[in-house]
């Protein structure tokens, strides 16, 4: 009896033994981790979204927690995640921290990677907090660095190169769905997209007043190598800011951000290139903005120009069926009271607006009417008790087949908001 009860308590012990090596196998990629504070702001719980900047943060990171170091209460929606290379991470749950809690963490990868971005959508509350972003990081991101360095472990992560006077990364070989004018996912807003041919190109993408200020741009390259002559910004006062000459951009690539001549308005961007001879044809280039500091928002400078009339999204509109064009809000923070509908070139139809609240509830605007190129329609006043946080716009219209007056093929429907 006493063997046969060692038997079983060494048989216990064996099994535990193995059950803990299995389990330091399984999180052995945990083995020192720490969590590195790569942010601490002062919010204002009274905004709906924010954008946290962490580019500058040294390393790269498996993944994130946010903390809530001061403040009464972080009722979260949504943290996104804006990578270096491009992608986007949206953790679309409800997060909810009182003083010094924090969250689990936030897309934990088995590989670090480097993170420019967090953008934070929240439940609007009372009076101001801090909230710390958290970044998780092993040995190897310690050892990454941005600028291309890191030892053996830049050949695994993208990595920086510089031709002529632009340094680039890595990014996906998707062409960006969104319409020019129009802010991506992760913040930046599509200026426009060109196909290159073999022989020198010359393009100029025109930007104008209306769309805001930018203080950076950059380019993003697919399907084949570019080599750019010369890129040329020109600023509404008519000044020119020559940003780059002869720079070799591989294809499934882009640029890092290029600094302007502080915050202006762009006039449009002028760009001679040609693309390098292959069988994968012709390339495919796109030119982003970031709005420059302080001008979203309502209390941004942009209530200062086209009387406080912010441009959320342009689309062309087709003459079959009625076009659904969806405006994310982005990163227009605070509430909007107001919408109009602009329309250029050719008159539509338009069917119906459809304003999407955070959190889930829709106010529908039927609509029904035509509306001449040239000309708007609205304001529309909103609903003042759900006007504080937006999440996206839908709009349905279609292009008129019949308009004597018509200044081209279709249609191109803008949709505006007012603080």
């Amino acid at each position: 009896m006493f063997r046969r009860l060692v038997l079983v308590l060494c048989a216990i012990v064996a099994t535990g033994v193995f059950v803990t090596a299995e389990a330091r196998k399984r999180y052995r990629h945990y083995d020192g981790d720490q969590l590195i504070v790569i942010s601490e702001q002062d919010i204002d719980l009274a905004l709906d979204r924010y954008t946290i900047d962490v580019s500058k943060a040294k390393g790269a990171y498996k993944g994130i927690r946010v903390r809530n170091a001061q403040g009464e209460l972080f009722d979260l929606s949504r943290v996104q995640i804006v990578y270096s290379d491009g992608s986007v991470h949206n953790e679309d749950r409800q997060i909810d921290m009182y003083r010094g809690e924090r969250s689990r963490p936030i897309n934990e990868t088995p590989d670090p990677r480097f993170i420019d971005q967090v953008n934070i959508v929240q439940e609007p509350g009372r009076g101001r907090g801090r909230l710390q972003v958290l970044g998780i990081q092993d040995a190897e991101g310690r050892r990454m660095d941005r600028s291309g360095g890191g030892g053996n472990y830049s050949e695994r992560r993208p990595e920086t190169t510089t031709s002529g006077d632009l340094a680039v990364r890595p990014t996906s070989e998707t062409p960006t769905t969104a319409t020019p004018g129009q802010a991506t996912e992760g913040g930046d807003v599509l200026f426009g997209a060109q196909y290159v041919g073999f022989g020198v190109d010359r393009d100029t993408i025109r930007v104008g007043n209306e769309v805001g200020k930018f203080d950076r741009i950059r380019l993003r390259i697919l399907d084949n190598d570019i080599h750019i002559n010369e890129l040329k910004v020109v600023y509404a006062n008519g000044e020119v800011d020559s940003l780059a000459i002869d720079a070799d951009i591989p294809k499934n690539s882009r640029t890092t951000w290029i600094d302007l001549k502080g915050d202006r308005f762009i006039k449009e961007i002028q760009m001679s290139y040609r693309s390098r001879p292959s069988f994968s044809g012709q390339a495919r280039i796109e030119v982003f903005g970031q709005y420059a500091d302080g001008w979203l928002g309502p209390n941004g400078e942009g209530r200062k120009y086209n009387q406080g009339w912010v441009l959320l999204g342009a689309q062309t509109a087709g003459f079959v069926g009625f076009d659904k064009d969806v405006v994310p809000v982005g990163r227009n923070e605070g509430g909007f009271r107001r919408l109009r509908v602009n329309v250029k070139d050719r008159a539509i139809t338009l069917n119906e607006l459809k304003v999407i609240y955070l959190g889930g509830t829709e106010e529908t605007i039927p609509v029904r009417t035509r509306v001449d190129a040239g000309g708007s329609y609205g304001p529309i006043d909103l609903r003042g008790e759900r006007r504080q946080g937006i999440e996206r716009i839908e709009a349905k219209y279609r292009s008129r087949i019949f308009d004597s007056s018509a200044k081209g093929g279709t249609a191109i429907v803008e949709v505006w908001a007012q603080h």
